[in-house]
């Protein structure tokens, strides 16, 4: 296995409606593309991993480790990120690490708001069939993974302001509030952040952590979180445009 801590990390991202790719090296960011393509991931990942590739002017060879998010997201999507990441891993002879989508986004804006330690990140993504993908998660010092205190589970828009509130979460982010706004609308303990862009940067960094832990996992172990149990829609739910 190539030196993970210190080549070039891939990190892939299809879990919800962007496609997304990314190159670190060192914690610096190389190159990367976000695309939002709804449901056409597979038609644009490779290619996208060609441009990454040809922007940071590096080769698949230095790439020492492939994070992808593992979910929760759409089963397809999720299908898509996981398979690419296990090829290109195989290939090379790397290890993956499979990253929580909503860890990621939860760093993500701990990052960038600079969150001190302690603080409760609330994060809900939209998961279709009026469902949240929901987690909650508590930052530690700069460099550490966040703490998971709940999740990834399903809630209901119902449900969304008490499950934040119940959690003692101090912000809430995600695509969730933008999809539900309504259902955000009475929480006043929280800040509500809608985030609704994919997180690569974020799931390359807690692949760094997964790897200095020794956490990675070799290809053929690498696998997606599917939080809702249904693989297929009602006739009449297709007819609706749902999806799941």
């Amino acid at each position: 296995m190539a030196n993970t801590l210190s080549s070039a990390i891939l990190s892939l991202d299809t879990a919800q409606e962007d496609c997304a790719v990314a190159l670190f090296r060192d914690g610096r960011l190389l190159a990367r593309r976000v695309e939002h393509v709804g449901s056409r991931h597979a038609e644009r990942i490779l290619s996208m991993l060609d441009e990454v590739l040809e922007e940071a002017k590096a080769e698949k060879r230095e790439i020492g480790l492939v994070a992808f998010g593992a979910g929760p997201g759409s089963f397809t999507g999720l299908r898509v990120a996981c398979g690419v990441a296990q090829g290109v891993a195989w290939a090379l002879h790397v290890d993956t690490a499979p990253v929580s989508n909503l860890e990621a986004l939860a760093l993500d804006e701990a990052e960038e708001r600079k969150l001190p330690a302690g603080t409760v990140v609330a994060v809900m993504n939209d998961a279709r069939m009026s469902e949240l993908y929901a987690g909650v998660y508590r930052t530690g010092a700069p460099g550490e993974r966040l703490e998971r205190l709940a999740g990834p589970e399903l809630v209901k828009p119902e449900g969304a302001a008490e499950y934040v509130r119940s959690s003692g979460a101090s912000i809430v982010t995600g695509s969730g509030p933008s999809v539900y706004p309504q259902a955000f609308a009475g929480i006043e303990a929280a800040l509500v952040a809608v985030r609704l862009r994919s997180a690569p940067e974020a799931i390359a960094r807690i692949g760094a952590m997964l790897a200095k832990e020794g956490a990675t996992v070799p290809p053929e172990d690498a696998s997606p979180v599917y939080v809702r149990n249904r693989v297929a829609l009602t006739s009449a739910e297709r007819a609706r445009g749902e999806r799941l």
